[in-house]
């Protein structure tokens, strides 16, 4: 890979950080607690957001430090964390559909909802490929598809041991 391609991805990825940080500041400014409240009023408890929101926050810092600190010990975690996410999101999912079978929640509501789950997922999808990028600029590679559905078949010993740590530590049941 030459160095005009790696300064351009490395360009590239401070854009989109940039851009992630503009995007939560402006999501803060024009929903703030309305967007909070939506999560808490759509979930059965406020645990459940609490955690899911904390889990998000936790891969985007991971990351992030990862990213600007060259931390390949870190960008190593965020695939299970990310991991976490979706199931977190689907647990929830499934939830929401009991709660609509039974009358407690509207359709509508489930709408926005679901929208939430798909952008807190979009955002760990976003974290984890910022990670593979730095994982795979480290052994000259650049296929971060292949390398993440690898990750998934092989399932590592260290792949394995964080993401039981971050399903304990984010288990909603």
């Amino acid at each position: 890979m030459s160095f005009l391609n790696v300064i351009s991805l490395l360009a590239g990825l401070a854009f989109f950080l940039y851009g992630i940080t503009l995007m939560g500041d402006g999501l803060n400014l024009v929903a703030g607690n309305r967007l909070k409240a939506v999560l808490f009023r759509l979930t059965s408890s406020r645990a459940r957001g609490i955690l899911l929101s904390a889990a998000v926050s936790e891969v985007v810092d991971m990351a992030v430090r990862a990213f600007e600190g060259d931390e390949m010990a870190l960008a190593l975690q965020v695939e299970p964390l990310e991991e976490v996410i979706d199931n977190l999101c689907d647990l929830m999912r499934n939830h929401h559909i009991d709660r609509l079978q039974q009358g407690i929640c509207t359709l509508q509501h489930g709408f926005v909802f679901n929208d939430l789950l798909t952008n807190f997922e979009r955002v760990g999808d976003h974290c984890s490929n910022i990670a593979v990028a730095m994982i795979e600029l480290e052994h000259d590679l650049f296929d971060t598809h292949e390398y993440v559905d690898s990750l998934k078949l092989i399932r590592t010993e260290a792949f394995e041991e964080n993401y039981e740590r971050f399903r304990a530590k984010y288990n909603i049941d």
